[in-house]
């Protein structure tokens, strides 16, 4: 579960762009908040889906996407003027593939496996978000805040992307997870 070089930089980069994106554009002493449980959610969830990947043999690296990463930091120049904006930094790539002491073995995933892997970091940030989504702090529903708000994000289903992985598994899996990530922003 060693982070390569290339991830460690990518995920480094991902996550103070990511507390800008959510404290832009009131920055204040909220950003240091928003740093620690945007680490921690985010590092989380790129654990579990290597921990998951291993256990299927595979290997899942994250990998920052800098056009929709640059796309993202323009749409969060113009969120006062537009009244939202979404940030996509990186997904995960998983390889079909792991280095072991004898070289390289290969795997065959399907589809399956794919969403399994996929899926189990966005259900950190899930159990995160339903974990603190009834205790009554300012803390609590930032924390619900930004975990409900990576799993709509990772859900989106275009290509490359967590939430294609899901939706080629199971259309109803990747709506009733989708759901499962609006519905604690309705409850704060």
């Amino acid at each position: 579960m060693k982070f390569s070089n290339d991830e460690f930089r990518d995920v480094m980069i991902s996550i103070p762009v990511m507390t800008l994106f959510y404290t832009f554009p009131e920055w204040s002493m909220n950003f240091i908040i928003y740093f620690l449980i945007i680490f921690f959610s985010f590092m989380l969830k790129q654990i579990m889906h290597k921990m998951v990947a291993k256990k299927l043999q595979c290997t899942a690296t994250y990998k920052l996407h800098m056009p929709f990463f640059i796309f993202g930091l323009w749409l969060m120049i113009l969120k006062p003027v537009l009244g939202l904006a979404f940030l996509v930094v990186g997904s995960i790539e998983i390889a079909p593939y792991k280095f072991g002491r004898w070289g390289i073995k290969l795997v065959k995933l399907t589809p399956y496996d794919l969403g399994v892997i996929t899926l189990a970091g966005t259900m950190v940030n899930l159990l995160l978000a339903y974990t603190f989504l009834f205790v009554e702090t300012d803390l609590a529903k930032t924390i619900v805040r930004i975990n409900s708000m990576l799993v709509i994000f990772n859900m989106i289903p275009f290509p490359q992307f967590d939430g294609s992985k899901v939706f080629m598994w199971t259309i109803w899996g990747w709506l009733f997870i989708s759901l499962l990530g609006i519905i604690p922003l309705l409850l704060i």
